[in-house]
């Protein structure tokens, strides 16, 4: 399986990512798990390119959106980096 994790350096993300590498790496072998084998993580996070975006979600069979701003100096800010960044996942994941 290949997943997708949006936002993949904040708090969630990072912790997600490492338990993902565990299960991928064998050190969760939980029999619930063996379905996900053989695991690949793609991490996106902001200072990833459009084109890397693009290449993920063209791979991707399952998609963590974690991406997003918490604490905006400005409310455009939100709505940029919240709503923005997912209608061009949508739209990426769309065309795939």
């Amino acid at each position: 399986m290949r997943i997708l994790v949006t936002g993949a350096r904040g708090f969630v993300g990072r912790n997600l990512c490492c338990a993902l590498k565990n299960i991928r790496d064998g050190k969760d072998r939980r029999e619930k798990y063996s379905g996900l084998l053989p695991l690949e993580i793609m991490e996106y996070d902001i200072d990833s390119t459009p084109g890397e975006l693009d290449d993920c979600c063209s791979r991707a069979d399952f998609v963590f959106n974690l991406a997003g701003v918490n604490r905006p100096k400005e409310q455009s800010e939100f709505m940029e980096g919240n709503f923005g960044f997912a209608s061009t996942l949508l739209d990426a994941l769309e065309r795939h």
